[in-house]
């Protein structure tokens, strides 16, 4: 099949919508041959962070000279974007002849009595294809969603286990509480694997630490005391390591080195703990600390708290969940006090909306709403009603009730347009929302030389 033919065949699996387990992607990966177990691979599972660490992981890996596979969920600006070869997406040709041997192996598990594999199990079989054809030295794989049935938990034993922030989110797949959710998290955890996570709440914490035992793991947390924040502005921050961690006693670094400070280019003070997580990653696997200093201080991350544009000033966020809206209130607060925003957003119908509302409101000189290009969109503009769709009439009344102007827009160009006009020349416009959301808006600013389409 062709790239089109290919798209075409995505896209009727598609409808399958999400099958929880394992059967299915583990026999298609029993028939290519487990390409999954011919790399090294980081596997991470987390609510928030997962993209951002392991980006500062990747930029460090390629920093010392390392081949660097990496698949990513959800996309941004191409769907190839998930197929990732140092830095370099997948072509279309790849996929396209990728995807044929792939559809022509389901097609015997079909003919033999097993069900179709998912969308999500036939791109992840692509992936591990992939990196294993182009002999990688390090695969970064990250959980679609969950972890214990998340297509990607088929690895015997990564090389690492990675956790970014857990908080609530997925509650109708993951469970109700942070336990639950920390518990199918943590199904990534195998024997006597290393594992390293970012600060979590004691609640995560004692999951993590009591799986890990259970499967004779190594822990690792990364403790944020460590490191102390020597310089934090718009163009950065620069950290400094204080001190050991005892876990990490017998790694074999450069003292000198590894006293410098960090400069981390991403914005927002949870990429500091992003940045020590991924930092902790890499010593464990012995990397040179002058490459790690360099990749931490060369990682772009398009849609976190990325800034596209100025006068006025533009960023994009792909906060979706309400601690990812909570960390970039704390952005907010840090970097545009007493600047009003403009916010331009689009809130999933299946979040917690009332309480992504109620944190960032409150910083609000104006928003504008338009109804994102998905199914779970919410709707505040006229459109076709969906099944998951929020009402404009539910949403506009409760960020009126916050004291904040709202404004409908048929279109995202109008819906920027009205936005930049009541920013000006100095304000300041944040376009926030899943990362697909962002999509959209990025095309309309693809004539910006920093939206970073390149990385």
């Amino acid at each position: 099949m062709n790239y089109l033919e290919a798209q075409n065949y995505i896209e009727e699996k598609s409808r399958l919508g999400i099958v929880p387990g394992l059967t299915q992607v583990k026999e298609l990966l029993r028939r290519l041959g487990n390409p999954q177990d011919a790399c090294r691979t980081l596997h991470i599972a987390g609510t928030n962070g997962k993209g951002s660490i392991f980006a500062f992981v990747q930029e460090s890996l390629l920093a010392a000279g390392y081949h660097v596979g990496r698949y990513i969920s959800p996309t941004i600006l191409t769907y190839l974007e998930r197929y990732q070869l140092d830095r370099r997406y997948m072509t279309e040709d790849e996929f396209a002849a990728l995807l044929t041997e792939v559809a022509a192996v389901i097609e015997t598990m079909e003919t033999d009595g097993f069900a179709s594999p998912t969308v999500f199990e036939i791109e992840t079989a692509v992936a591990f294809l992939y990196f294993a054809r182009k002999h990688v030295d390090y695969v970064l794989l990250e959980c679609g969603m969950g972890g214990s049935q998340d297509a990607t938990n088929v690895l015997a034993k990564p090389e690492i286990c990675v956790f970014a922030q857990i908080s609530m989110d997925h509650m109708q797949f993951l469970g109700d509480t942070l336990t639950k959710i920390a518990t199918e998290k943590a199904g990534i955890i195998k024997p006597y694997t290393t594992v390293i996570s970012a600060p979590q709440v004691p609640e995560v914490s004692k999951v993590l630490r009591e799986i890990c035992e259970v499967q004779h793991a190594s822990y690792i947390e990364v403790n944020p005391s460590d490191w102390e924040v020597v310089q934090m502005n718009l163009d950065g921050t620069e950290v400094v390591d204080c001190g050991t961690n005892p876990d990490e006693s017998n790694m074999d670094a450069d003292m000198d080195q590894r006293q410098q400070p960090y400069h981390i280019p991403l914005l927002g003070e949870h990429q500091i703990a992003n940045a020590q997580t991924a930092i902790t990653v890499l010593r464990t696997l012995y990397i040179e600390e002058t490459a790690i200093h360099k990749g931490i201080a060369q990682t772009v991350w398009l849609g976190r708290m990325t800034k596209v544009a100025e006068h006025p000033y533009i960023y994009v966020d792909g906060a979706h969940n309400v601690a990812a809206w909570e960390y970039l209130r704390t952005s907010v607060e840090k970097y545009f006090t007493n600047i009003p925003i403009t916010y331009r957003i689009g809130v999933l119908a299946d979040k917690e909306h009332k309480k992504v509302l109620e944190a960032m409101l409150p910083y609000a000189g104006a928003v504008f709403t338009v109804t994102p290009d998905n199914p779970r969109a919410a709707a505040v503009v006229i459109t076709p009603d969906t099944p998951r769709g929020l009402p404009k009439e539910i949403l506009a009344p409760l960020i009126q009730a916050q004291g904040v102007p709202v404004q409908l827009a048929d279109t995202s160009a109008e819906a920027l347009q009205k936005a930049r006009e009541q920013a000006g020349e100095t304000g300041v416009i944040l376009v926030s929302g899943s990362l697909s959301f962002l999509a959209e808006y990025l095309q309309l600013e693809s004539g910006d030389e920093n939206n970073g389409a390149s990385r």
